[in-house]
């Protein structure tokens, strides 16, 4: 493990991203929250099929895997990786309260093998913060059978950037003052520890990357993964390339915007490929 990814694993056993202090009201969340209507694009890739295979590289404490499991039941076998056992077993934890068949390996990304194939590969959030994110992305797309999706989830170049100018403005203060600030844009998440996790995760964060769908391109078309959405565009068609480069650079306005009402936007954008 480098020493980037050493640094970033002590981060997260200190507290793992997306952890609730309320497990009850986990699971009840869990139970409301559908990914396929939260994201629509899985949903239609996931209709294509009759029994996926899903694997969510640094699926943390499992919220994701956890969700489709429960919601897609015998339709879906889901599997997560992390590097963070703390989270690992805070995701078993949850599955077995609510008995489901979602599995877990703690493993760092860039050491994880498995002789497994799978229909959907998933990493949201997570490869932007790894020692090397386009490295990363090629190893977890040798995990994607024939015919297989991609849904690839990092802070982008762009619209990341009026966030981390907002937090360094006041990176003086304390970080008591910068969690306050936090919560006046991110209002939905009433759980303190959870909303806690986001904070660290997205403000005092040791390593990230920002990247650009331009880079992605190259990135996906080594990997045998050909582009085919974008929440660049709110995943419609996308008549070419030059179109969404053209595009992406206006959320940097969007963010800026966002940031002056102090709304929450932390600058993240989602590719799909399919191989």
């Amino acid at each position: 493990m480098s020493l980037k990814n050493l640094e970033v694993y002590k981060f997260y056993k200190e507290l793992p991203f997306n952890i609730s202090g309320n497990e009850k009201l986990h699971t009840e969340q869990l139970k409301n929250f559908n990914p396929l209507e939260v994201y629509p694009e899985l949903k239609k890739i996931i209709s294509n099929y009759k029994k996926i295979k899903i694997i969510d590289f640094g699926c943390g404490a499992g919220w994701l895997v956890n969700s489709l499991s429960y919601h897609l039941g015998n339709k879906a076998e889901v599997t997560g990786v992390d590097f963070n056992p703390i989270a690992i077993k805070y995701a078993n934890g949850i599955k077995n309260e609510m008995r489901l068949k979602s599995k877990f390996y703690t493993s760092d990304i860039a050491s994880f093998s498995s002789r497994n194939k799978y229909d959907l590969i998933i990493s949201l959030g997570v490869l932007h913060h790894t020692n090397d994110c386009v490295k990363a992305i090629k190893h977890i797309s040798l995990y994607g059978k024939d015919n297989s999706s991609l849904f690839l989830g990092l802070y982008h170049k762009y619209g990341r950037k009026p966030f981390l100018d907002y937090f360094k403005k006041i990176k003086n203060n304390s970080n008591d003052f910068k969690f306050e600030m936090y919560k006046k844009m991110h209002k939905n998440i009433k759980d303190e520890k959870k909303i806690y996790s986001w904070f660290r995760d997205q403000v005092l964060h040791p390593h990230e990357t920002q990247h650009t769908f331009e880079e992605l391109i190259k990135v996906f078309n080594s990997c045998k993964y050909e582009i085919v959405s974008t929440s660049i565009n709110k995943f419609k068609k996308i008549k070419n390339f030059r179109e969404i480069i053209h595009l992406e650079k206006k959320l940097y306005d969007y963010g800026k915007n966002k940031i002056n009402k102090m709304e929450y936007y932390p600058g993240f954008f989602i590719t799909v490929g399919k191989k």
